[in-house]
């Protein structure tokens, strides 16, 4: 399914805001070069909210009220303290604008309609009206850019608000993006709202992923999180096999009847086995929380690319991240075969290990055999098989016949 996107930038400075409106309205040269606008197309662009003037006119326009009201203290104030309006919005660290991006992948856009298109940029336009806050008079521009990869709504608004200043003790304007979107959980709220509404008026859009530590990452971040990944199945397929070799060198050396049905080993070697275990159990949790990662991060890079589809010489971001994630894949599967296997050269010793090991062993391979059948790595045959006539076959099985229950 498509992802319903929407994402805010802040526009730090008016000459930011001027080169926006440049790109926004194509006034720019360097598009009749540019392979991902096809300027031949411009004409089929929608202007949702005409703005028939200079980005900045019109955030003049809005701020007008605002202006007079800084010009009118400027005229009180020390010499060395006055600026100009111009001056104090370029040094303020809060936004002059924000630019809100409304889009979805090209699969979604190319099922439509002219007439459903148009349904879904008034729907946008609600929301931003009844779930943001913002006022008509507050937009500088709203067009639909149709010639581009994937068709997407740039909307340009001033978060401009007037609220009570206790130090003068009366109510001043200011520009405060946070006075729409508050922080992390609010803009998440509003995603949920405007997933929401479009479902309601009949798109049926799926809601980007929330919640799971890799959402909205830069490309820079989203190529970090594939490197650590990376370096953490390496390290964890290095330590296991480490410790398993170790392991075999041990028994090989102070056992007598390893590859008889009798298995018989030092205390020394029984100790390497145990730690062994440990980690076999860590590197287990450790795939099955690594398999959930990757999910996301491949959700994520699908949201990405629908988002970034509408962006300038994306395209081998987007390469570069797929490609990222196809060996972050083969070293998961890779490690994951890799324990498997090992696991199935151990069902002998652990099935030793709960006839004649101490209870509290036999309580960590027990707990070690759930976590393998939780995780997939041992089936529900390969329990039966190690617990059979041990003192944890009863527990061990109703355990699989539990979970095999959950599913229903």
């Amino acid at each position: 399914m498509s992802y319903a996107i929407f994402r805010c930038e802040g526009v730090k400075s008016l000459s930011d805001l001027t080169n926006r409106g440049k790109h926004n309205k194509r006034e720019k040269e360097s598009y009749k070069t540019n392979p991902d606008i096809r300027i031949e197309d411009s004409h089929k662009n929608i202007e949702l909210i005409k703005c028939d003037k200079r980005y900045i006119d019109k955030f003049y326009e809005i701020t007008k009220d605002y202006r007079l009201e800084f010009n009118e203290r400027m005229k009180n104030a020390r010499s060395d303290r006055k600026k100009s309006f111009y001056q104090m919005v370029n040094d303020s660290k809060s936004v002059v604008a924000d630019e809100i991006l409304f889009t979805s992948d090209k699969i979604f856009f190319d099922s439509l309609s002219k007439e459903e298109l148009m349904k879904w940029a008034n729907t946008v336009l609600d929301f931003v009206y009844e779930d943001m806050g913002y006022k008509k008079e507050q937009v500088i521009h709203a067009t639909l850019h149709m010639d581009e990869k994937t068709p997407h709504i740039h909307l340009v608004v001033v978060p401009l608000v007037k609220k009570f200043n206790k130090r003068v003790n009366k109510e001043r304007y200011s520009i405060s993006k946070k006075a729409y979107i508050k922080n992390s959980i609010h803009l998440s709220e509003l995603q949920d709202k405007y997933c929401n509404r479009l479902n309601k008026n009949g798109f049926k859009l799926e809601r980007g992923q929330k919640n799971t530590g890799v959402k909205n990452l830069s490309p820079r971040q989203l190529k970090q999180v594939t490197r650590i990944f990376n370096k953490d199945l390496d390290n964890a397929k290095w330590e296991l096999n480490r410790k398993y070799r170790t392991l075999i060198s041990k028994m090989e050396s102070k056992t007598k009847g390893i590859l008889n049905k009798k298995i018989v080993f030092d205390y020394d070697t029984y100790l390497e086995l145990m730690n062994y275990l440990k980690q076999a159990n860590e590197a287990v949790n450790r795939v099955a929380k690594s398999e959930g990662l990757y999910k996301e991060l491949e959700k994520e890079i699908k949201y990405y690319k629908a988002f970034l589809a509408v962006n300038d010489e994306k395209d081998n971001e987007i390469k570069y991240l797929k490609k990222e994630l196809e060996e972050v894949n083969i070293k998961y599967n890779s490690l994951k075969s890799f324990i498997s296997n090992l696991l199935q050269l151990l069902k002998g010793i652990f099935k030793k290990i709960l006839s004649i090991g101490t209870d509290k062993e036999k309580d960590l391979v027990s707990e070690q055999l759930k976590e393998c059948y939780d995780n997939h790595f041992y089936s529900e045959s390969d329990i039966s098989d190690i617990v059979i006539d041990t003192s944890k076959e009863i527990e061990l099985t109703n355990y699989t016949e539990e979970k095999d229950y959950d599913y229903f």
